[in-house]
């Protein structure tokens, strides 16, 4: 059985059709999600089908779905796609004197969306504190300008992805920050960018409680 059969959600082309579902309150046609994630029609379809199946999506007209339940469609996609498992991680610390990392990110060209406990705190201040946890595409390049230097502590972990949905719909703060989105950092707190999964407790309820303020 080939990897994508075993992980039918852990490519990117996947993760854009469910992350789309999540991210958004629809009634959903094949056009719309094609149109939306930018994935060929014939991919929809089939994930569609196979979300259809394990009752993750219901039909309500020919050609017409919705998602009953954002979360546990949330949970069935993180079977396949992890953050420990689909990014590559390095770990770092600023160098002595320099300014606070975040307040420096906005102000450098580089790639990036913060995710993490740091980035759920935007949402639901009440998160636990931990690592400073950021997707960029090149960690040295990264490091280089914001001033890191490797470190074992593991206080700052900067995240390769695998796949470029983590930067989809990134939210920017008023300080030009870039935050993953809400179902991004759900997902990654409850696949290994926080110490334990009940970290995203906090999360995972502001998010049940607000849909209106996260899903377009």
């Amino acid at each position: 059985m080939s990897a994508t059969a075993a992980a039918p959600y852990a490519g990117d082309t996947a993760a854009l059709v469910i992350r789309a579902l999540l991210d958004f309150r629809s009634l959903w046609t094949t056009h719309d999600l094609v149109t939306t994630s930018g994935v060929p029609a014939q991919v929809v379809r089939r994930v569609v089908d196979r979300l259809e199946q394990e009752d993750l999506v219901e039909r309500h007209a020919p050609g017409v779905i919705t998602v009953p339940s954002w979360l546990a469609l949330l949970r069935r996609w993180n079977e396949d796609f992890r953050f420990a498992r689909n990014s590559r991680l390095t770990y770092w610390r600023t160098k002595p004197g320099a300014p606070p990392l975040l307040d420096r990110i906005p102000t450098t060209p580089i790639r990036h969306a913060l995710t993490g406990t740091q980035a759920a705190q935007s949402w639901c201040p009440e998160t636990p504190t931990g690592q400073t946890v950021i997707y960029t595409p090149d960690a040295q390049t990264a490091a280089a300008v914001w001033e890191l230097v490797p470190s074992r502590t593991r206080s700052i972990i900067l995240a390769e992805p695998l796949a470029d949905v983590v930067y989809t719909r990134a939210r920017k703060t008023s300080t030009g920050l870039r935050l993953a989105a809400p179902a991004q950092v759900l997902s990654d707190l409850l696949t290994g960018a926080a110490t334990a999964p009940r970290v995203a407790d906090p999360l995972t309820h502001w998010m049940q409680d607000h849909p209106l303020e996260w899903r377009y």
